[in-house]
């Protein structure tokens, strides 16, 4: 009787958690939220579809985490996936985990081992048969994940993931019933209940255990999350309580969670956009800068290639490259040649020498088929000339493309003047390649690769500094683009615009038939080489 007992109290208090998902975080995991956190994770406790758009700060891989670990402790071969568009993200929900484990002993003894990181995915086995099971994967365009299955798909930065990825991939993830058997069973007994007139339909329980959650910064009105916030109010509206929309302010948090002085340097030096989404979790119409972000957004969404760490064999590449003092970032945006140009990488180094600098230049061009390098002659540039024409470290010199001296070396090197007419040509040059959709920005990553992620993040930096470019015109009738706030970084804004004249120039050079260059080989020859359609210098090994 006493072990009886003790089984139907231990039921009860199972029973309790599961109606109580804020109880059961504070006994089996230690955990205290916030009042906003209490809510939402009440709403993806309960519900099955829910979008919190999240200030910066608010913790949402955290909240997360609670909902995954109390779903694999409180329902038996429950399973939880992690998803976000690049690996890395999906291991900082998976860090929230890990810290869950370390100060729980509960979560502990309910697991086989410790969590377990892999380089394809990570994940947590909990004891039982069949036991729980959270992973954490990568997305990419999705086919490494493709037929994975979950009970509870939590979806990280889902402003940045893929529509279509999105639709073909992530919610087919969520279409398998924990019994489905046990699920067909129940329907046709509900079927037979309603022919008989005994059972109502509106009556019906209908099963919750597949949610997906999905959680992100604000965005822009035009991108997919828009679209799917809409589509859950219509539902709310129409009294489907399955769905739930939160936003969470900054000024929606106790006093004392987020550092006010942090917020305050964050609204001196952001545009008011990017504070608006960043801290205010608004969506917002558009851009009012000089590239507007739907424009940027339509250039992502007609790509189909992700980041290249190394070029491809055959393919032609150009280097936009911004120096720097030590103060400020050394940028260099790497696009592949081609109908459709493509950004395919990013580097972005504080506080770099220049020798460091032009080791970095060397790698790249060693690692692709460069055959233009485009910087700016009056930020560094004829500095960093000099650098490349001495060939460190054993390297190959580079050299000015339009160099006609009997040296040795690659001759790839083009300085640009900055001048007023210069600025704004090669601005509205970007700006009329973007429209066309003939510079295309990268999808998430395929792989695991952190140095991708790294890239990829680079990559939304650089969209993010292009969005802050503002417009102004002088009494000569040219244009300034300048950040709207001082202390705001433009270096990748500026590598990218230099890449984006380097496509320009290479394709007027190829329109004009070009003049045949020599080219220096290492016997001292001359030879006229062909490079990408265009005449020019190049390095023959």
């Amino acid at each position: 009787m006493l072990k009886e007992s003790l089984l139907l109290e231990g039921f009860e208090l199972i029973e309790l958690y599961r109606q109580d998902p804020v109880l059961a975080a504070y006994d089996l995991l230690n955990l205290k939220f916030a009042p906003a956190h209490r809510i939402i994770l009440r709403d993806m406790w309960h519900k099955n579809f829910v979008i919190a758009v999240c200030c910066r700060g608010f913790g949402k891989s955290f909240l997360f985490a609670t909902v995954a670990v109390l779903s694999a402790l409180l329902y038996p071969g429950y399973r939880v996936g992690l998803i976000a568009p690049t690996y890395r993200q999906s291991k900082h929900i998976f860090l929230e985990i890990e810290k869950m484990y370390q100060k729980s002993p509960i979560f502990q003894a309910a697991c086989e081992k410790k969590p377990t990181r892999g380089s394809d995915s990570c994940y947590v086995k909990f004891k039982g048969a069949p036991g729980s099971w959270i992973e954490a994967l990568p997305l990419g365009d999705g086919t490494k994940i493709r037929g994975s299955r979950f009970y509870t798909i939590l979806v990280d930065e889902f402003a940045f993931m893929p529509a279509k990825v999105f639709s073909t991939v992530i919610k087919p993830m969520a279409v398998v019933s924990r019994d489905p058997m046990e699920n067909v069973e129940r329907i046709k007994q509900q079927e037979k209940l309603i022919a008989k007139g005994l059972l109502d339909p509106k009556e019906i329980d209908e099963e919750s255990a597949n949610k997906i959650l999905a959680a992100s910064t604000g965005f822009f009105k035009f991108n997919h999350m828009w679209d799917k916030m809409k589509e859950y109010w219509k539902k709310i509206d129409a009294g489907d309580s399955r769905y739930a929309v939160h936003q969470i302010p900054y000024w929606d948090l106790p006093k004392g969670f987020l550092d006010l002085t942090n917020i305050e340097e964050a609204k001196s030096t952001m545009s008011a956009v990017e504070f608006q989404m960043e801290y205010e979790a608004l969506m917002v119409d558009d851009s009012d800068g000089a590239f507007k972000a739907s424009l940027l957004e339509a250039c992502t969404e007609a790509s189909n290639h992700s980041i290249e760490l190394r070029g491809i064999p055959g393919a032609e590449y150009v280097l936009g490259v911004d120096t720097a003092s030590k103060r400020d970032h050394f940028a260099v945006v790497v696009v592949k040649l081609g109908t459709k140009n493509q950004i395919v990488n990013v580097l972005d180094i504080e506080g770099a020498s220049f020798p460091d600098m032009a080791r970095s230049i060397y790698r790249l061009c060693d690692n692709y088929n460069v055959i233009r390098i485009m910087a700016d002659r009056f930020g560094g540039g004829e500095s960093l000339k000099d650098i490349l024409a001495l060939g460190l470290d054993g390297f190959d010199p580079i050299l000015e493309y339009d160099d006609k001296s009997p040296r040795m070396g690659r001759r790839l090197l083009e300085l640009c003047t900055p001048s007023p007419k210069w600025i704004t040509d090669a601005n509205f040059g970007a700006k009329a390649l973007l429209e066309k959709r003939e510079v295309l920005f990268p999808l998430p990553p395929s792989s695991s690769s952190d140095k991708e992620a790294d890239s990829f993040d680079l990559v939304r930096k650089m969209k993010s500094q292009i969005l802050n470019i503002v417009m102004t015109q002088n009494t000569y009738g040219t244009f300034k683009f300048n950040t709207p706030k001082k202390g705001m970084h433009k270096d990748l804004y500026s590598a990218f615009i230099l890449a984006c004249w380097g496509i320009t120039k290479l394709r007027k050079e190829k329109e004009e038939g070009g003049q045949q260059q020599p080219v220096i080989l290492q016997h001292g020859l001359v030879q006229p080489r062909e490079i990408g359609g265009a005449y020019g210098y190049g390095y023959i090994s």
